[in-house]
Parts: C-alpha cells; structure tokens; sequence
C-alpha cells in the first residue's frame, strides 16, 4: 500500500518510507515501516507477535526480541510513550494494537475512513551470522533523500534504543555501522555491529572489560577496538563474521581519545606524552617493526593534540589541537614532509571529525551555533560551512567512501528548574521531552520567556513567572536561537540567533511578533543583554578576537568596550560593573565601567558554562562545575559558599542560570536525561 494516510497526527507515506509532523520529517527503515503497516491496516485491533513476525519476518527464524527492539525503535519515531501510550499499546504475552485513529491524506471531499490492503508478500529480514557471511551480495537501498528544494538533509536512525549507542564507526563501503553499547541489559560497553536498513544486530565483543572506539579494517572484514582494563588500555581486532579477537598492542601509557589505523594497516596513531607535565603529541606505532614516531610538537599552553585520524589517501594525519574544552582547533599533517597546517582557527568545542571521502575536506561537530552541529572545512579554503542537516546535537561524525555518514545524536531531555532561596526547596518549573533552555524572568517578576525546540524548531516562548500558559512567540527560520534577555521596560527581547551558521542579534516584541536584525555583520555576535532601554551590550568577534560591545538599541554605533576574549556580559544591579567569563579561559570576572578596571573574581568558573551564573546585589550565584553544584561568591568576604546541589547535570546550552527579580528563586536547566542515537546522512560529497 503506497498510499498516505493519518495515524494521530503523524502522516504516514509508506512509498517514501517516512512520517512527518509539522515540520518535522523522520525517515523509516523498512522493516519499521512495514510493522506499522501491519499495525495500521487493523486499527484498535490486537495484532499478535506471531503474526507480525509472520508477515514482517516470513521464512526466518528470529527472536522475541528482534521485534521488541522494532516496536521500541517506532515508539520513539512516533514520540510514544511506552507506559502512557497514544499509539501503540502493549498486549500483555499476546502482541500490541494501534490505539490511535487512522484517517486517508485528504485528496477530495469524501469519507476520511479507508482499508489499508497490505499484501502478505514479507519483507524479508536475515538475522545473525547468516547475513554478515554473505556481505558482498547484499545491496542496501537509498533510504535517505532530501526533502526540500533548499537541499536540508533528514538523518534516518539507524540505532536508536533505550540507552545511548556512542562513538560509532561506519564500513569503508557503508552498509554496516559498528558502535559502543550497553546492550538491552544496560550494564557493560561492548562493540556491537548492525546492517544498515535492517534490525539485525551482532555482537562483536562480550568481555566484562570496556570496549569503545570501534574501527573497521580496510577491507570492511575486521573491526578494531579498545578495551579498557586494569587502569589502561589495549587495542584487539575481532572478525566480523565468527573467530577469535586478537590481540595488537598496548596503548602508550598517557594516551588519551582515539586511535586510529593507517589505509594500509601499517601504523596506529595514537597521542601520549613524554612527561606527566608535558602536553599531549601525536605518536604513530609501527605495527611491522614496533617503531615509534612523534609527529607534533604543540606549545605548553595547550593541553596537547588529540583524535590523529588518517585520510582515506593515507598521505595525511588530521587531529584536535586543544587549549581547553571549549578552544579546540583543527590540524592536517603532511606525512611525506611532515609539516602540520592549521585549519580552523575558531574557539570551539569539537565533538569528533573525520575526513571527506576524497581527503579534501573534513567534516567536524562543533558548537558554533550553540548546538553541536554538522561542518564541512576544505583544506585549500579553510572556510567552515554548515552542512544543512535537519538535526541538531550532532557528534562524533565518521564518513564511509560512499560518501555516507553517521554520527552520535545526544538526545537531552533538559527541563527547567526552579530553587527557592527562601525554603530551601526545588521543584520542576517546566517538563517536556524537549529542549528548555534560557529561562528568565521578566523586570517586573510577572512574566518569564524561555527557549524550547518543540516540533522540532527553536523558538521563544513566554509564559506566567511559574511556567504556566506559555506560548510561542516568535517563528525564527534559521537554526537556532539563544540567550535571551528582557529590555528594562518588558516590552522586548533580544536574542542571538543563528542563520546558515552566522550568528546575529535580534530583537521581537515581548507580545510576539517578526524578529529584527540589529547586526547583521559578517562576524558573530552572541549574548546580547540590555544596558538600558536604549542601549545593548553584548560578544562579537567581529575583530578578529571576542570582545564585549555596546550599541545602540538600534544596532548602530557599536563599540568595543571589554577585550582580550571577553564573552557574556550581565551587568549590576546598578549597571556600573559588567561581569563575564572568557572564550577558552576559566574564570569570571568584572570590569567597572567607570574606573576601566578588569578584576579576577572566581578562578575556577568553567567557561563551557558562560550561561551559569546570577548577578545579585551582594554577590553572584554560580554553577561551580568541577562539584557540580551551586555556590555564592559574596563580593565583600570574596569567598564562595554553597547554596544547593542540583539533581542531575546542568545543561552548558545558553542562559542555564537566572535569579528572579526579587531574587528569591534561581531558575536552572537540568538535563534529567541522557540518550545517544546513531543517524545516517546520505549527502553528495
């Protein structure tokens, strides 16, 4: 049945092998589809696992939990929810029903109800070992297509259970992705295998040791992988299809990150330290004769160099160069004349890169936009380009030499908190399985705004001062927005928005309405805040290094005021001292306005966590990441005390730290849980 049609909201186009609501498109794997075909053709009805492994799974033998998995893989397709369900409802012992209604994609004027005729031709799925012997025969289908004329790429899950799947490699000829997971039972990282398109998944490693950081060998027939063990680590391949893992090195005793294995299986990259003190170098390992060659030599000031990754040519060696967590740069090395060349120059956070398909490129998860998410950067130009991908938190990608690519999506649900300083008391100020973020308050303590990815845009709300009634209020296009703050008199708020990857300040009226450019400059200007009604300070790196800037409320006549990488601005209740953190440097610090005085006041405040502080009269509340909780720092003792320990973590996305008006509550964003999903990209290259 090619025809579309409703399940609740979600249109269902089975020929296209997708679901879309709203704005939101996710691409099925087949067999995926064809379950919820089969749910589909007898709404209300119970459908029973032996029939669905019948007509899914015809003429294999599969488990229980093959099917398990492929219900829980649509459930969170479908945004269900497995023990307060709207779709599809768990018989007990007997199979599931679909409980939501199914209605025709309206064509014409007419009845809404229809009959799905499904024909009992399977969809044939091999399990086990039976498939991965016969690699060479099977034929993926495309299952990834752009959707939009604007060329925005729609990932498809191709691991997606109910803990996280992490640091994922993809096969030279990309058909199978192999991962780091916990398995069902959730309770030991092993290297498991999956074809790509099906649910057949294979355990690769079964060892009460760590294993992550999976490889494939050149030919796609062995995957690498390390174990952790006895405080290090040693590095083992394993066949695919059956036999022993074998044993291939130790790695160096100060190695750090990831590994990696030349085109040819010669040498093992890796990073390690001549000292203790000394910062990180790459090292390659013969894997022949057992030599050892360093190959960078960063300056002290960095922690050193990490992630050596080969290019698919094998002629060069790209890896991280990081000064901290949030200063990280991208490298390449010659291998013939062993001179380095820096390509990104950028303070970023990198979560994991690999190299284009040609060795021309590289594509890398940065936080430019806030969110992690997907850039390609050529050698020759060194421009950075965002990849227009439909998703966000995207990390850890790896490139086939198909062209396809996968990466770790980490799926946060992050709600916001709220802490009364009075009772001592917390208690949830908003819950979704969203992203909220930015939570403040307005002047007058009546009104609060917030940030929430619902339907898969990024938006601002408002809402009442608790979190009640809150409506959208503005329809921003581009990919994401952040930080928002409120003018003095409530009447608006600015913003930094991001659109195809530049970041600018915009202002919208509180009541809602259509967001104004106020930069609109080739540089990126974050972290805006009102100094007045008429005036707005806020981070740019428009000079080449960040800085904090003053305009008018208008955008014009901006000026630097703060420098040497200054970032995130709040201000006084007096509006006579700013303080802030710094681009790749702990710290917070102030600056008073009239004596042009810069002073360190907090040493150790994490910079990841610019968004983590709240500026009273006597002091600033802060997140003191390193305990993860938060203390006050009284500016008269200049001493910090605590004041209360959060839950969970605390998100590093925008403003994760407000003080109300009457500065009896803190409002946080807590991540109060964590997954990761593994997604595949089909884009040409």
């Amino acid at each position: 049945m090619s025809e579309s049609y409703h399940i609740g909201d979600w249109l269902v186009e089975p020929s296209l092998q997708r679901i879309s609501k709203n704005k939101v498109t996710k691409k099925l794997e087949p067999q995926l589809m064809a379950v919820l075909q089969q749910l589909a053709a007898r709404p209300g009805e119970v459908v029973t696992k032996d029939d669905l492994k019948e007509t899914v799974w015809a003429d294999v033998i599969v488990t229980e939990n093959v099917l398990t998995r492929a219900i829980s893989s649509l459930r969170k397709a479908l945004e269900d929810d497995r023990f307060n369900p709207k779709y599809i409802e768990t018989i007990s012992k007997t199979g599931y029903r679909l409980i939501a209604p199914v209605k025709v994609q309206e064509r014409s004027k007419g009845s809404e109800t229809f009959t799905i005729k499904l024909s009992r031709k399977p969809v044939v799925m091999v399990v086990g070992i039976v498939v991965l012997i016969a690699l060479g025969a099977f034929v993926t289908r495309q299952i990834f297509l752009p959707i939009s004329a604007e060329k925005v790429y729609n990932p498809v899950a191709v691991a997606n259970y109910t803990n996280s799947e992490y640091w994922p490699s993809i096969s030279p000829d990309g058909r199978f992705v192999a991962y780091g997971w916990k398995g069902e039972a959730d309770d030991n990282w092993d290297i498991y295998a999956k074809l790509i398109g099906t649910e057949t998944i294979l355990r690769i490693t079964d060892n009460p040791s760590t294993d992550l950081r999976a490889r494939w060998s050149s030919d796609g027939n062995y995957i690498y992988y390390l174990r952790y063990e006895k405080g290090g680590s040693t590095i083992y391949k394993k066949p695919v299809v059956g036999g022993e893992e074998v044993r291939i090195l130790t790695s160096p005793g100060y190695s750090f990150g990831n590994f990696d294995i030349s085109p040819d299986e010669k040498w093992i990259s890796f990073n390690d330290r001549e000292s203790p003190s000394d910062p990180l170098r790459i090292k390659l390992i013969s894997l022949e004769t057992g030599l050892e060659k360093w190959m960078t030599s960063p300056d002290k000031n960095f922690n050193g160099d990490i992630h050596p990754t080969f290019s698919p040519d094998g002629t060069k060696l790209a890896f991280v160069r990081e000064k901290n967590s949030v200063s990280m740069y991208l490298w390449s090395l010659d291998l013939t004349s062993e001179e380095p060349d820096q390509i990104t120059k950028e303070h970023l956070s990198i979560n994991g890169f690999d190299w284009s398909s040609n060795s021309n490129s590289l594509f890398y998860g940065a936080d430019k936009t806030g969110l992690y998410k997907l850039w390609e950067v050529s050698l020759d130009s060194k421009k950075p380009t965002l990849v227009a991908v439909g998703d966000y938190q995207m990390v850890m990608p790896r490139v086939a030499e198909t062209g396809r690519i996968i990466y770790s999506k980490m799926k946060d649900n992050v709600n916001i908190w709220s802490y009364n300083l009075e009772s001592k008391t917390s208690k949830t100020w908003r819950a979704t399985n969203d992203l909220n973020l930015n939570p403040v308050v307005s002047p007058d303590g009546v009104k609060a705004c917030f940030t929430t990815n619902k339907d898969g845009t990024f938006q601002i709300w408002i809402s009442n001062s608790d979190g009640t009634d809150a409506v959208p209020i503005t329809n921003f296009i581009g990919q994401y927005l952040n930080a928002p703050r409120w003018s003095p008199d409530g009447e608006s708020i600015v913003f930094q928005g991001f659109l195809d990857g530049q970041a600018d300040i915009y202002k919208v009226n509180a009541r809602g309405g259509v967001p104004e450019n106020l930069t609109d400059s080739d540089a990126d200007d974050h972290t805006p805040i009102y100094a007045n009604n008429d005036e707005i300070y806020f981070s740019s790196d428009r000079d080449g290094d960040w800085a904090i800037w003053k305009m008018r409320a208008d955008g014009a006549r901006a000026t630097k005021i703060v420098e040497d990488n200054a970032y995130a601005p709040q201000l006084s209740p007096y509006k006579s001292v700013l303080f802030y953190s710094k681009k790749g440097t702990f710290g917070l610090w102030s600056y008073d306005l009239e004596k042009q005085e810069e002073k360190l006041l907090i040493e150790a405040f994490h910079p990841m966590y610019w968004g983590a502080f709240a500026v009273a009269e006597k002091g600033i509340y802060y997140l003191n990441a390193q305990h993860s909780r938060f203390e006050f720092f009284d500016f008269e003792s200049e001493e910090s005390s605590f004041v209360y320990q959060p839950r969970e973590k605390i998100a590093r996305l925008g403003i994760s730290m407000s003080l109300s008006p009457d500065t009896n509550q803190l409002l946080f964003s807590q991540i109060d849980h964590n997954d990761a999903d593994v997604m595949l990209l089909e884009i040409q290259q």
